[in-house]
């Protein structure tokens, strides 16, 4: 198989031949900082679109009734500008945190490979493997308007298995599906193409590899949930 040829193709690559995406990523690392710039800068189109449609009476009534129960100091930051600069630093520091950490795991975890990456070399690799969640962006802004923008802004990120679900602020599981990316399944097949492409690995332990850091975090804090 070629790699991409160039770093446009690459991202189109991601979604029709992540071995072709990964097999360039392994020869041209710098390439990898594309799709974490886009990552970054898409939660500002969506928001800003999404604060743009939405009658803020109408969120902050609702958003109002809510923090009351859950979080009343908050009630007090409840304008516009404050809230979407919360939603946009919110989806920059989780995507990026999340690049650290798949990178941390996967540099970690290919150890024992005697193909060796560096952690930025992984880095590169969680930025493309979270790069569907540019697609997510879109799906929401064109939810956001079919529905002109009468969304509550905790459900209005389809990224997120809230998205779907629409759990209010009151509801214990909210912060957990707000969190739950839906694009899960996406993310494990990337990881897994970029295990099976940088690796020796046999391909049920570079699905282990793949799955069991997000897995094993949401299990473990659906369970807190339960037992707390």
């Amino acid at each position: 198989m070629n790699p991409s040829s160039n770093p446009l193709i690459m991202l189109v690559d991601i979604f029709r031949s992540p071995s072709a995406c990964f097999l360039a990523l392994y020869q041209r690392g710098a390439w990898g900082w594309q799709p974490y710039v886009f990552l970054i800068l898409t939660p500002f189109l969506f928001w800003g679109a999404y604060f743009e449609m939405v009658d803020f009476e109408w969120l902050k009534q609702g958003l109002t009734e809510q923090l009351s129960v859950t979080n009343p100091q908050q009630l007090a930051l409840l304008d516009a500008n404050t809230l979407m600069a919360s939603e946009i630093i919110s989806d920059m520091a989780g995507r990026t945190l999340t690049i650290l950490m798949l990178a941390f795991w996967f540099n970690l975890a290919a150890k024992p490979s005697q193909h060796q990456h560096g952690f930025w070399k992984w880095f590169a690799a969680g930025a493309v493997i979270t790069f569907p969640a540019v697609l997510g962006d879109l799906a929401s802004y064109i939810s956001a308007l079919l529905k002109h923008g009468q969304v509550m802004v905790y459900a209005a990120d389809l990224n997120s298995l809230n998205g779907l679900l629409k759990l209010p602020l009151t509801n214990e599981w909210s912060q957990f599906a707000s969190s739950f990316p839906l694009l899960l399944p996406w993310y494990i097949t990337l990881g897994y193409a970029a295990v099976g492409t940088w690796t020796e690995f046999e391909r049920g332990q570079a699905l282990v590899i793949a799955a069991l850091p997000w897995l094993a975090y949401y299990l473990i804090w659906a369970l807190y949930i339960i037992i707390f």
